[in-house]
């Protein structure tokens, strides 16, 4: 799932302290923009996501099965709200992927022209 977290980095444009939105995609860190002035860094990240999603869809069969034995109530109370979300979840995932490394071959390509 793309997720945002919000904490406090050094700015490289403002040169002080101030909050900061981190974007991961699955488990790999996509951005991070400082709120303060808008100065946002991507990272293309698509080759090591696609072997992320790789790990983490072989290892889900028994992330669920160890939730089920852990708690069997909870699990089977939370499929109807997690099943449906899943699929939304990972597209959120491809499109922060997707744009980050698009304008990461965009920048690329721009310097390469005078």
């Amino acid at each position: 799932m793309s997720t945002v977290q919000h904490t406090e980095l050094t700015c490289a444009r403002c040169g002080t302290d101030t909050p900061h939105d981190v974007v991961y995609a699955g488990r790999l860190l996509v951005q991070v923009t400082c709120t303060a002035c808008g100065k946002t860094l991507e990272r293309d990240v698509r080759a090591d996501y696609l072997a992320d999603l790789r790990r983490r869809v072989a290892s889900k069969p028994k992330r669920m099965l160890r939730r089920l034995r852990k708690n069997p109530l909870r699990f089977a109370g939370s499929l109807p709200k997690t099943v449906p979300a899943k699929p939304l979840e990972l597209l959120s995932e491809i499109v922060v992927v997707w744009r980050a490394g698009r304008t990461h071959d965009s920048t690329r390509s721009g310097s390469r022209n005078p």
